[in-house]
C-alpha cells in the first residue's frame, strides 16, 4: 500500500512539473517607430547619458530612431537562460526579401517581462518604411528555440 502511495505521489509531482517550471512564451508583440526625441529623459540633461529607467532596450545600431518591437514575455527576463538572444526577421515595405537582425538579451537581471527591440540607425532610417511581415524568435546561447511569434502575413506563402 505504501509503495502505491509513493508511486501515486511521484506521478502527481511529475504531472505538476510543467506548471512549476513554466514554458517561456511571447505574450504579445507590437511595433512602433520612435524618434530619438522619444527617448529623451530629464536625467540625460544632467548626466549626458541616456537614461532607460526600468525599461530594457536593445538596438541594432547606436542611433535611437527606428522601428521598435515591444516584446512582452509571460515571465521576467531574469528567468531566461544566460546569453539568450532574439532573432528578428522582417520584410520591409522598401525591400521584398526578409532582413535578419540578432540582438543579445542584456545580462542584467530584471523582473520586467518587457523588452524593447530596436532596429535603429542605418538599419531602419525612416518612419516611411513599414514592416510588412515579421517573425521573432527567442533563443538560448546554442540557438535552441525558446519561444516565437510571427505576424499574420509571415505565415502565408508567397
Amino acid at each position: 500500500m505504501k509503495r502505491v502511495r509513493n508511486l501515486l505521489t511521484a506521478v502527481a509531482l511529475l504531472g505538476l512539473s510543467p506548471s512549476l517550471f513554466p514554458e517561456t512564451k511571447i505574450s504579445s508583440v507590437s511595433e512602433v517607430y520612435w524618434t530619438a526625441n522619444d527617448f529623451l529623459r530629464v536625467p540625460e540633461y544632467f548626466t549626458g547619458k541616456e537614461y532607460f529607467g526600468n525599461q530594457v532596450v536593445v538596438r541594432t545600431d547606436k542611433g535611437r530612431a527606428g522601428l521598435y518591437f515591444v516584446l512582452e514575455l509571460n515571465q521576467p527576463l531574469a528567468r531566461l537562460p544566460e546569453n539568450s538572444s532574439v532573432l528578428i526577421r522582417v520584410i520591409r515595405s522598401d525591400h521584398p526579401e526578409a532582413k535578419q537582425y540578432k540582438l543579445e538579451v542584456p545580462l542584467e537581471s530584471t523582473e520586467r517581462s518587457e523588452i524593447l527591440l530596436g532596429i535603429t540607425g542605418k538599419d531602419w532610417n525612416s518612419p516611411e518604411i513599414k514592416p510588412v511581415a515579421w517573425r521573432i524568435e527567442l533563443q538560448d546561447k546554442n540557438g535552441k528555440l525558446l519561444a516565437a511569434k510571427q505576424s499574420f502575413l509571415w505565415g502565408h506563402e508567397k
